[in-house]
């Protein structure tokens, strides 16, 4: 979703988008058919052999996905170089993606950098531990650092085989490159105290092409509630507690085992929905969501000005939720265990109307942003740089190729 809008303006342009996906059958209906060629991107299959868990820190999450062997992370860079001497590739448009930036040190190619917070890291080192919560001998600094050190040997020995040049510290893969856009605001930035960083706003809420349903909201009294949800084990305790409200609720399901769902499907107040609907309209319609703290979502809704009531299941969300709320104070976050603290934080936010009020003095904040303008603009820099690669290298073919991953 970050890359359709660059994706799709690129080939509108009339250049030529390939673009490496882990799930690349997903492509075109994200895309749009026609938009891009799609190729599976290496990654690694196979579950970690000595995992760290929790990961506490970006260099633990390295290890965890194949940059803990010098076989298996040389083997992920062979594959990524191959891949690149295949398409040949004049523009690079990474979203996270940290292998492929290893294996691009040292090719010919213009970089960009696209993510939100938590996927594009401040250039620091050592690297800020992510789960300060969580405490025994593996949150000791000098343990976080060895880890750190041990993964960045790992990395510059991989690049030593291929003639790379070699990382002062792992952040550099983000730095190092030619644009960066940081597809976020600084209220909901992962990583907080981020210096001279450039905030472009979310990238994925430019959402021409996609088909979505209308938000058809049914009887009740009260506020109206949006939610998109995954499973997680105070998902019924939340629809319940919806349930008894009365409030007249949307619920985009995802991945909500079917029993679950079967309790409410006859409730008059509750809809429940398996395919996305149109998340502008239901932004604009509802007066609060509830929400796993993914960034699109959570943007959006704080962009109309409504609260939201974040139940954040993995890490990427906690830190998204910690930083949205304790920045903006729209909302209240739940534990996604605890059903009791879920029906609390939901009562809380349908009795009170000071979170709509933060949410509404954020959305002001923010009142200029334009996605159409921004996507533009990053199209732009993506042409300055194509043509910029055009100039150094005038021998080359006049039709232009971009990658995407």
């Amino acid at each position: 979703m970050q890359l359709a809008p660059l994706v799709r303006g690129l080939s509108a342009k009339g250049h030529r988008v390939i673009a490496a996906l882990r799930e690349p059958a997903r492509a075109r209906a994200i895309f749009g058919r026609g938009v891009a060629s799609c190729l599976p991107a290496p990654f690694k299959h196979s579950p970690p052999v000595d995992p760290i868990k929790p990961p506490l820190s970006f260099a633990h999450i390295l290890h965890n996905i194949g940059w803990a062997d010098h076989e298996e992370l040389a083997g992920l860079c062979d594959t990524w170089r191959d891949l690149s001497a295949l398409v040949r590739p004049d523009l690079m448009l990474s979203d996270f993606s940290p292998t492929a930036l290893l294996a691009a040190r040292g090719l010919d190619v213009r970089r960009i950098v696209i993510g939100s917070g938590f996927c594009i890291l401040p250039d620091v080192s050592p690297l800020p531990n992510l789960r300060p919560w969580v405490q025994g001998p593996q949150t000791d600094s000098q343990k976080l650092a060895e880890d750190e050190r041990r993964v960045l040997a790992t990395a510059n020995r991989v690049l030593a085989d291929a003639g790379g040049e070699p990382l002062d510290r792992l952040t550099q893969l983000y730095s190092d490159v030619d644009e960066t856009f940081l597809t976020t605001f600084a209220e909901l930035d992962h990583y907080p105290g981020r210096t001279a960083a450039q905030y472009w706003g979310p990238a994925d809420l430019a959402r021409e092409g996609l088909v979505e349903q209308r938000c058809d909201w049914p009887a009740g009294h009260g506020k109206r509630a949006y939610g998109y949800l995954k499973n997680f084990p105070a998902v019924g305790a939340l629809l319940e507690a919806l349930a008894r409200s009365e409030c007249p609720a949307v619920i985009v399901t995802d991945g909500i085992p079917r029993g679950v769902c079967e309790r409410f499907r006859g409730c008059r107040t509750i809809r429940l929905e398996d395919r996305p609907v149109d998340i502008r309209a239901a932004a604009r319609e509802c007066d609060l969501a509830v929400l796993n703290a993914g960034h699109g979502a959570t943007a959006a809704m704080l962009l109309a000005g409504k609260p939201v009531l974040l139940v954040p299941i993995h890490l990427e969300q906690g830190l998204l939720a910690r930083a949205a709320l304790g920045n903006t104070g729209a909302g209240l976050e739940a534990s996604h265990k605890d059903g009791e603290d879920v029906r609390a934080k939901l009562a809380e936010m349908l009795a009170s109307d000071r979170y709509g009020a933060a949410a509404g003095a954020f959305a002001a904040k923010h009142a200029d942003f334009d996605p159409k303008r921004q996507r533009e603009a990053m199209l732009d820099r993506a042409e300055e740089l194509l043509a910029s690669d055009a100039e150094a290298a005038p021998l080359a073919a006049a039709s232009k190729t971009s990658t995407a991953g």
